[in-house]
Order: structure tokens, then C-alpha cells, then sequence
């Protein structure tokens, strides 16, 4: 039997792993504050009264309130009436613990600095170093972290160990006296903790140009920020902002920035991109690096973290000239299904995980990347906002992210600086939190690139699918010209429609299409191919639609589910003028626009998404005049809920939107 006994510690900042004497702040057994649980045959104790803050071996020592209590020794204490003592051997948990090999750490669940101290026992013959992690995992309640569906996909047992430098730990002799350790459920990537403002972490396992070893520094609690020194040179900072200008590839070169899979040209991110790689050895590097610190794909042969393409988007280099910057958003992508792809981490799905962000130039005043939910410094708020209100509209989304930028946590750029944060909790949810902005440049030209790293392949899944091989003949039935692309390479446009004139494509099934308009700016529709209506189709290309509709789909009949979670909604105006509808969450371009009076459009959705309902153009005149006291005037909202089932039809009008289950 391993027997673990675990106690708390209390502390203001954070609790030292190191120069603990081995009866401090210990639970006893036979104290009334002790509980027995136990789990793959092992039993542990521990102390229910208090909470403790991080424990590190890197971290300072600090004053500690322990609880003493003392064990009844005579006889057995009543232990074998409360299970402590095993009947058959009659042995104490005393006796038991003078038998095995101990070991006092400290113990926290994933990504999270609160911990506590706890002695371990080694395993004994026929047991296991998996079931020792296990029951270490129960001792800090990680399955609490985790949501209830988790476990229905895989989450949690078995779970991973890892030590203070993001190493996973895989036997008894890998533990250190007096270290700080975690536990990461199955399904789910290690997390930095942040401890403390100004931890520091020493990474001497990754090699880098100048020599010195990398040094992980917290910066902010909520979102998780670390700085990362020495990630990259001065002169690797040159080589990469070099490279992007030499970037022949057309889809790839330094061109207007775009956004999500759309790869519209965004009036709220005014900057240049390229992305770099194979072309630039050192950009390959540095991803590598970049890698090595989150501590994603660890492998056994090389003894290493390795890159893997399949986790990023590869590696974009951006520039920002004068006034350029990029609005306030997230890195991580709505939590449902969409173009064939779930992004719901905690059902199995794959996100954006991290972001790595380098500085290559410094910047002498503004283009910090600012976190607007978090509070920072404002010394340089008043002298900024002066300087911002020459530069743009005074309702500007300009003004607005410098106000955010100077009056919020933010991380000042200077050349060869590098940060983390992460774009998602622990448990694979999204972060509101790391909602963030490049703040506009007020004097000075910003270069920076950055990383997005994935939790896993984010085609992983519907490979076998993409096997089936299909040819579509696009019809553009809008009165518009349309630009084709892949959603995966937006910015590669496969062909040019004017309005009527059609396009043959041959691609595979899941994968997706977006019909922008001429300039970029305006997503018209999107398409995914689905071998279920034949190996050859006909896709009618209509204005303002989720999914393009295919010939047999013409008229007031149903399109194709896009998944068995998703909801279609049949959606009527029955204004007497043309309206647009937006997605609540983003409204930054329309799901439908200009949907003329008592004309029905098709939606697919998913459980509990919200939609805004505006007058046709409304939204897009918000934006002209810069919003606030002229923000466009939402006439109706509405609410996708599974439980009126999945084909629902609504009439919009002035009275509440009606829902009919079909």
C-alpha cells in the first residue's frame, strides 16, 4: 500500500518548496481535521482547512502559518475502526511509513500557482509510478478543474506529472526533495504557473545563439503573460524582419494584413504581413525555441520538444507604420464547429493555445500589445492621449485602444523582446481575458512577429474524410463579383466570378470555401464540400449565407446539417425594409446582409448562439462615423437553443422573433 499524507501551508505570496522541516504544517493522522479517500488501492490524508498559495524550488523562502497536531499513540488510536489500519496486518499508517522511502513536494493542478506540500511514499512491488500520479491528482482535486462533459471525452486519468521546468516526470527517482511539481490531466498540454510577479524560471535545456540560458518571467496573472529572455538575438531579430521582405510566395509576401479564415482585409487591423519559415533558417530556430519553452510535442528519441508544423500557423512577421494597429480581439476562435472543424477544446476539438509574440525593432512610443481586461501602469496616459487625439477621429477604434493600451496592462516592445501568453484556461476553455490589441504606433514604426501554437492538429479527425475527392461547379447567382479562396490559404484566390459566370474546382470533402468581395473586405459566403450530394455539383453562390446552396437544395427546402450538434435556423423578414444580421459575439462583419423584406435566409448554427438584427447598412455606417453616441440601433435579438430543435424556423418582426420547432 503507498500511503500519501499531505499538508497545507499558508502563505501571503507564495510557499517555498525548500528548508521545510519534515513535521511543519503537516496533517497527523488521528486529527480531526484529516480525511481518508482512496483510489487504486492507494490511501492518502490530508488536511481540509486551508488553502496555500504557489510553491516553487525557485522561489524565495517565506513565513508559513503551520497547524501542529498530535497523533494518539496509544495503541492504534482507533484507526482500524476508521480504515486507517489494514485488519489483516494490524499495521499502522506509522508502521506502513517506516516501511516505504518519503519524499516531501509541493503539488498543484495545471497552470494554476496555488499548491500545497505533501509527502509521498514510493510505490511498492506491484504498484505503479501511473497510480502514485493518480492519487497525486486526486490529493489536489484535478478533476474538479475540469468540466463535467470532460471526462465523457477523455479527460483527466491518466494523468501527467511534470517538475518545475515543464519536464514530465516518469519514475520515483525523478523526484526531487523539496521541488515543486504538477499534475496535467490526459487530453490536455502543460501550462506555465505564474507564481508570482517577477517569478522567474531558468531554462538551461534549450539552446540558444547567444549562449545564455532562457529565462521564463511572469508578468501578469490574468490572462497568463511571461516574458522570455533571450528567446532570440538582436541579430536573429534583423535576419527575420529581412526575411519577410524577401518572401517570394506570393500568398505569403508582405502584403496588407488579414484576418481569421476569412482573409478579409479588416478596417481595425491596419498593418503589413508575411509569413516566414522555410525561407529563413533562423525563423526556423527561433519557431523551434518557441516550441521548447511552451513545451509542446516532446520527443522521446531526441529527448526534446520539437516544432511541428501541424501545431501553427507558421511563423507571421508584422509591420506597423505610424497610427497602425490592430483592435482588441482574441487569438483563440469560437468555441463551436465550424468549416468541418470543432474548436471546442474540451470536447476533444483544437484551438489556439499560446501565442509566442517577438519584438524585432523598438518603438519609441505606443505599439505595446495591450490586455484592456487587466490592470497595468497609466503614467503615460495623458501625454498619450494628447499625442492620439492628432492622429485619429476622437470615436475613433483608435482612440479607443490607446486609451486601452496606456490605461491597462500592457508589454512594451523593444527589439529581441519576447512574451507568452496563453489564449486558453487550463482546462482547454477559452480565455476572455487574453483579449488583446496592438496598440496604434504614436511615434515610430513597429516591426514584431508571433506564433500561434495549437493544442493539436486542427485537421485531426477529418483526414479520412478529406480522402474522398469531389468536383464543384461554383455559379456565382450574386449580382457582384466574388473573389474564391480556400479557407485554409485565404489570401491564395483560386479564381475570380463575375456575377453568373461559373467555375469548375476539384477538392475534397470538408474542406471550405469563402467568396469575398473584390476588395477583401466583405465576406459574400462561404462553401464546404460535402461528398453526401455526389461526387459532382452544381453550388449556387448566394449573398450573405453560412454554406452556398447546391442545386438540389434551390427553393424552401432544408441545406445539410454541418454537424449533429449544429441548428439550422429558416429565418423570415418580415420588416417592410431590408435588414442585416450579425453573430453577438462578433459583429464585425454580417452572417446575412441585406436580406430584403419577407425574404428567408438559411443559417446553421449551434446551440445558444446569439444574433443581432440591424437595418440593412446600419452596423457599417456605425463604423464610418466612428460609433459611440451614433452606435447602430439593434432591433431585435435572437437565440439558438437545441432544445427547440435542430431545424427551427423564425419570423422576425417587430413583435418578439417567433420560433417554430419544424
Amino acid at each position: 500500500m503507498s500511503l500519501v499524507i499531505t499538508c497545507l501551508l499558508l502563505s501571503s505570496t507564495y510557499a517555498s518548496a525548500q528548508h521545510q522541516s519534515p513535521g511543519d504544517g503537516q496533517c497527523v493522522l488521528g486529527s480531526a481535521e484529516c480525511h481518508t479517500a482512496s483510489s487504486n488501492g492507494g490511501l492518502f490524508v490530508e488536511n481540509q482547512a486551508n488553502s496555500v498559495a504557489a510553491a516553487s524550488a525557485n522561489s524565495d523562502h517565506s513565513e508559513n502559518n503551520n497547524s501542529k497536531n498530535e497523533f494518539n499513540k496509544s495503541g492504534n488510536g482507533g484507526l482500524e475502526d476508521l480504515g486507517l489500519v489494514s485488519p489483516e496486518t494490524s499495521q499502522s499508517p506509522e508502521q506502513v511509513q517506516a516501511s516505504q522511502s518519503s519524499k516531501s513536494i509541493t503539488l498543484s493542478t495545471n497552470g494554476e500557482s496555488e499548491a500545497k506540500h505533501v509527502t509521498i511514499f514510493e510505490p511498492q512491488e506491484g504498484e505503479s509510478f501511473q497510480s502514485l500520479v493518480d492519487q497525486m491528482a486526486d490529493m489536489v482535486r484535478a478533476n474538479e478543474t475540469l468540466l463535467p462533459h470532460q471526462m465523457e471525452h477523455g479527460f483527466g486519468r491518466p494523468y501527467r506529472l511534470y517538475n518545475s521546468i515543464g519536464h514530465v516526470v516518469k519514475s520515483w527517482e525523478n523526484i526531487t526533495e523539496n521541488s515543486g511539481y504538477s499534475v496535467v490531466p490526459h487530453g490536455l498540454d502543460f501550462m506555465w504557473p505564474t507564481v508570482a510577479i517577477g517569478h522567474t524560471v531558468t531554462l538551461t535545456d534549450i539552446k540558444t545563439m547567444n549562449g545564455k540560458p532562457i529565462i521564463l518571467r511572469t508578468l501578469n496573472h490574468s490572462p497568463r503573460v511571461f516574458e522570455i529572455e533571450n528567446l532570440l538575438t538582436l541579430d536573429e531579430a534583423d535576419t527575420v524582419r529581412e526575411a519577410a521582405m524577401n518572401v517570394n510566395h506570393e500568398g505569403n509576401q508582405l502584403q496588407r494584413s488579414t484576418t481569421g479564415h476569412t482573409g478579409n482585409v479588416d478596417p481595425y487591423r491596419t498593418s503589413d504581413n508575411a509569413f516566414v519559415h522555410s525561407e529563413s533558417d533562423v525563423a526556423t530556430n527561433v519557431t523551434n525555441r518557441a516550441f521548447e519553452v511552451v513545451r509542446m510535442k516532446y520527443d522521446e528519441e531526441l529527448g526534446r520538444t520539437v516544432y511541428d508544423p501541424k501545431l501553427a500557423d507558421g511563423l507571421q512577421v508584422l509591420r506597423y507604420n505610424k497610427s497602425g494597429g490592430y483592435r482588441w480581439h482574441t487569438d483563440w476562435f469560437p468555441e463551436k464547429s465550424s468549416f468541418g472543424r470543432n474548436y471546442d477544446v474540451t470536447k476533444g476539438g483544437a484551438n489556439r493555445f499560446a501565442t509566442v509574440l517577438f519584438y524585432l525593432s523598438d518603438v519609441e512610443l505606443g505599439g505595446q500589445t495591450g490586455f484592456p481586461e487587466a490592470e497595468g501602469d497609466t503614467s503615460q496616459l495623458d501625454y498619450s492621449m494628447s499625442l492620439a487625439k492628432d492622429m485619429f477621429e476622437q470615436n475613433s477604434w483608435e482612440m479607443q485602444a490607446t486609451r486601452k493600451c496606456f490605461g491597462k496592462f500592457s508589454v512594451k516592445p523593444a527589439k529581441a523582446r519576447a512574451i507568452l501568453f496563453y489564449s486558453l484556461h487550463p482546462n482547454g476553455r477559452g480565455d476572455s481575458m487574453s483579449m488583446h490589441t496592438g496598440c496604434p504606433v504614436l511615434i515610430g514604426t513597429k516591426w514584431a512577429a508571433n506564433l500561434w501554437i495549437w493544442n493539436k492538429d486542427r485537421d485531426k479527425g477529418i483526414e479520412d474524410q478529406r480522402k474522398q475527392s469531389l468536383t464543384a461547379t461554383l455559379v456565382n447567382s450574386m449580382d457582384v463579383p466574388c473573389l474564391v479562396s480556400w479557407v485554409t490559404n485565404p489570401r491564395s484566390v483560386q479564381g475570380r466570378l463575375e456575377p453568373g459566370q461559373s467555375m469548375e474546382m476539384k477538392t475534397f470533402n470538408t474542406d471550405s470555401f469563402v467568396f469575398r468581395d473584390e476588395n477583401r473586405v466583405h465576406v459574400l459566403a462561404r462553401w464546404t464540400a460535402d461528398i453526401t450530394k455526389g461526387e459532382r455539383q452544381t453550388v449556387y453562390i448566394q449573398r450573405g449565407l453560412t454554406d452556398a446552396v447546391s442545386e438540389e437544395e434551390e427553393g424552401d427546402t432544408w441545406g445539410p446539417k454541418t454537424s449533429s450538434e449544429s441548428i439550422q435556423l429558416k429565418v423570415r423578414n418580415s420588416y417592410a425594409f431590408p435588414v442585416d444580421i450579425f453573430w453577438a459575439s462578433d459583429e464585425t462583419y454580417p452572417v446575412k446582409a441585406n436580406l430584403g423584406p419577407n425574404s428567408v435566409a438559411l443559417i446553421n448554427t449551434f446551440d445558444t448562439h446569439s444574433f443581432n438584427l440591424y437595418r440593412a447598412g446600419a452596423k457599417e455606417k456605425e463604423r464610418a462615423e466612428g460609433g459611440g453616441e451614433k452606435a447602430a440601433e439593434v432591433l431585435r435579438s435572437f437565440t439558438a437553443h437545441l432544445s427547440g430543435g435542430d431545424r427551427q424556423y423564425l419570423i422576425l418582426s417587430e413583435a418578439a422573433p417567433t420560433e417554430l420547432k419544424i
